[in-house]
């Protein structure tokens, strides 16, 4: 039967669904011709600054790199297939360079700049450098570093110390703890000749003194919290360690408060030594022997000092004065297991009565120990290196041809049912042999006799 037949041999409802399924076909397999042909783009850089924007839109149009501005101006997307190829070039060229300018400004220098424009030139350039590192850093956003650069004199005293100024722009929920500050300072000290880590000032985007300002770190506040966070959180750390070993379950709670005292003591110790006395001095009076015929008389006066010992002891800042652990263990937990745990968790955390410490614990349920998470625990601040090449909408991992398949078969699948459905249904007979099948009926009601 041929396909003419065949479509005429079916009724109207059966005609127009089959074209509806030959359309749809038609459709689908146009729409992924077009989706496979349109060059699909991915994002070239994101979460740049105007002027880095500018910068890298400048050099595409110089390289004819076809280039779609996206996230109001914060990233650049460019056609897949070149997208690596441009990043590379973007990179040895330099670019983004994050709105400061380093060493590369010597890169054309010339040579009837005066000493004095040469020394400003060095010292923008450290400066930039400066930056760029630690906008690196984890969870900084932008940075600015202005430095006062020593000149050397003729005499040694005449030499003045370097000094330099960090002023930092985090991102949102973002902090530094102490040891970050340290590495900070200790970074900027060992970029710059004749500057130590003292004359490194920090502040935030807020105006806050990080560090710095003619004072020892410790005597902020916020580090004197950072400090005593890192000890809660070792000592968390180290028992919920010991808890997960001990339980079946994860379901408890942790909960540790350091008071730590940082005044500095100094205490002097001196006390005499009562053996091995030194004689310092000695005085023999003898009077006149005429006066005293027959007698011996002879005064002495003998002076003798024992040695001292001297101790002199400096406390560092930052004794534990208390230690405070909370602990929420599962209902379920026995008696006998419980005092187990009570010691454990006492020789985990150095707890000592005579200091003041305290351990507290209790049984409660699965929900409490859940809420009581929230509140308990406290999680450490930590951050991801900031890339500028972000990659915003990353290509399709199926490949070329199997995304074809895939559509192809979508098309495939109205037609295969409806294919199916007519499969199914009985072949429709023609007027002849309509007319024939009728003709039998009527004989055999006739006759009376049952068809066999």
């Amino acid at each position: 039967m041929s396909f003419l037949n065949f479509f005429r041999s079916l009724d109207r409802a059966a005609r127009i669904g089959f074209a509806a399924g030959a359309a749809a076909i038609l459709v689908f397999a146009a729409i992924a011709v077009w989706w496979l042909a349109t060059p699909r783009e991915q994002l070239l850089f994101g979460g740049l600054k105007q002027a880095d924007a500018a910068e890298i839109v400048q050099a595409l149009d110089e390289w004819k790199v076809p280039h779609t501005i996206v996230d109001d101006g914060a990233g650049i997307s460019v056609p897949a297939d070149v997208l690596y190829e441009t990043r590379m070039r973007l990179v040895s060229a330099g670019i983004p360079r994050g709105g400061a300018v380093g060493f590369e400004l010597f890169d054309d220098s010339d040579f009837g700049v005066t000493e004095f424009a040469q020394r400003v030139n060095y010292q923008r350039a450290l400066q930039g450098e400066i930056e760029r590192t630690i906008a690196a850093l984890p969870g900084v956003e932008n940075v600015r570093v202005h430095l006062s650069i020593r000149r050397p004199g003729l005499f040694v005293g005449d030499r003045e110390q370097s000094k330099a100024s960090v002023a930092l722009g985090l991102h949102a929920g973002e902090t530094l703890t102490a040891r970050q500050v340290r590495g900070i300072r200790s970074l900027v000290a060992g970029a710059v000749e004749g500057l130590s880590m003292e004359q490194v000032s920090i502040v935030d985007a807020g105006g806050n003194l990080l560090a710095g300002g003619g004072g020892a770190t410790l005597q902020s506040y916020e580090a004197r919290d950072d400090v005593a966070g890192e000890v809660e959180d070792r000592l968390r750390t180290r028992i919920s360690a010991l808890l997960g070993q001990v339980l079946d379950s994860d379901d408890y709670r942790v909960s540790v408060d350091v008071q730590m005292n940082f005044d500095s003591v100094r205490r002097i110790d001196e006390r005499p030594m009562h053996d091995d006395a030194v004689v310092v001095r000695k005085r023999v009076n003898a009077p006149d022997p005429a006066a005293f015929e027959g007698q011996e008389a002879q005064d002495e006066d003998v002076e003798y000092r024992h040695g001292t010992v001297r101790e002199e002891v400096a406390a560092a800042p930052g004794r534990i004065e208390r230690i405070s652990v909370a602990v929420i263990l599962p209902v379920g937990v026995g008696d006998n297991e419980l005092q187990r745990i009570e010691s454990l968790v006492s020789a985990a955390a150095g707890l000592d009565e005579r200091r003041g410490d305290r351990l507290e614990i209790s049984r409660l349920g699965r929900g409490a120990t859940a809420d009581a998470g929230a509140a308990g625990e406290r999680v450490p601040a930590e951050v991801a290196a900031a890339t500028p090449a972000r990659v915003g909408f990353e290509a399709s991992a199926w490949p070329a041809w199997t995304r074809m398949a895939m559509l192809l078969a979508l098309g495939l699948l109205p037609g295969l049912i409806l294919g199916y459905g007519l499969q199914r249904r009985p072949p429709r007979l023609a007027p002849a042999e309509r007319e024939a099948v009728l003709g039998k009926m009527r004989a055999w009601l006739a006759e009376g006799t049952p068809p066999q």
